[in-house]
């Protein structure tokens, strides 16, 4: 069963691999939109476990990165599409 998850991260090495932390987040299947510079909120059939399984094959030992499932309790700032895509596809 999908569920929904925020993934935000840091990449502090030099030579950050954004097209390689992006690949992987593809890589997940499901839905997903990049809200911030660095966070994606995504809805996949992986385990948060999973998920990092994947990323840390594209990080740095350096960088940083954090997955959380979503609760339907939330408010933000974002554009009209952010959040049409948000209630569509992630918070069903």
């Amino acid at each position: 069963m999908s569920k929904p998850y925020i993934l935000s991260y840091d990449l502090n090495s030099p030579g950050q691999k954004y097209d390689d932390v992006k690949k992987v987040i593809d890589s997940f299947g499901g839905s997903y939109i990049k809200i911030l510079e660095s966070t994606w909120m995504l809805r996949n059939n992986l385990s948060p476990q999973e998920m990092s399984d994947r990323l840390s094959k594209a990080c740095d030992k350096n960088d940083s990165y954090l997955i959380i499932e979503i609760a339907k309790n939330y408010q933000g700032h974002l554009t009209h599409d952010q959040w049409e895509f948000i209630k569509e596809n992630i918070l069903y």
